[in-house]
């Protein structure tokens, strides 16, 4: 009799006890988005009807890419999942930030259930309407595009004030098994290939950035004629002091 009350009080043990871990369970909203929308503060929504079952120790998070360039077409990548990476914070990083490129990650893990719910960017892409449409532009003109993979079509246009060089770039943004690619051409005013300013993880994203055509700042001068980076020059230089070698070698005894 003793044996199977005991029996009884282990297995209304185990069912309690198995009643509470399944309630302290965390769930999260689950989804991706990669592409490209217009005026996406207004427009995109980022909820996600998916839910999933989150693993003990993990966390909901949600993180989101945007990069701009000229014109309203904004490039979105964004996740949301659980996650074992991570500890409970929110990021926000603005990556680029000049007339001609915009560049921002957003970034969230939080540890109660359902708690990766943000609607909207609206709070996130404030860009504040700043030089890009009111400043005037420059003398330089740079092949523009953004696109999901590759670009097919990049038309060439002027470059709005405070901006010195052309930009050609490509992310590569890895998440596990997923993998996208976005494609970069605008004006800028950033040096080198820093669109990501150095950055290469935004929350659960690997971001890789390639620029295979290093861009080459100019300037217009009154007379008309343009200036060229410092560093063609010294090349220029190197060049012919390499010829001045080699021809005075060719002379010699």
């Amino acid at each position: 009799m003793g044996a199977c009350h005991f029996q009884g009080l282990l297995l209304l043990f185990l069912v309690g006890a198995s009643t509470l871990i399944m309630a302290q369970k965390l769930f999260c909203q689950k989804g991706t988005f990669t592409g490209i929308q217009e005026n996406p503060a207004n427009t995109f929504n980022w909820t996600s009807e998916k839910v999933e079952a989150c693993d003990n120790g993990a966390l909901c998070q949600e993180t989101i890419l945007l990069v701009k360039t000229a014109g309203t077409k904004t490039a979105i990548l964004a996740t949301k999942s659980c996650s074992l990476d991570g500890t409970p914070a929110i990021t926000y990083i603005r990556h680029a930030a000049d007339p001609g490129l915009v560049a921002i990650s957003y970034s969230n893990y939080c540890e109660d259930p359902f708690c990766n719910n943000r609607e909207g960017l609206y709070d996130i892409w404030n860009i504040q309407e700043t030089k890009e449409e009111t400043k005037g532009t420059t003398g330089l003109r740079c092949p523009t595009c953004l696109a999901v993979g590759s670009c097919l079509n990049a038309p060439s246009l002027a470059c709005p004030n405070d901006t010195d060089r052309c930009y050609q770039g490509k992310l590569q943004i890895s998440e596990g098994n997923v993998n996208s690619l976005l494609e970069v051409k605008g004006c800028t005013s950033i040096i080198g290939c820093r669109l990501m300013s150095g950055v290469f993880k935004v929350g659960p994203l690997w971001v890789k950035e390639a620029c295979p055509f290093m861009s080459i700042s100019t300037r217009k001068i009154d007379s008309g004629a343009t200036w060229l980076h410092t560093s063609v020059w010294k090349l220029k230089l190197l060049l012919m002091l390499l010829l001045l070698v080699l021809g005075g070698s060719a002379s010699g005894p």
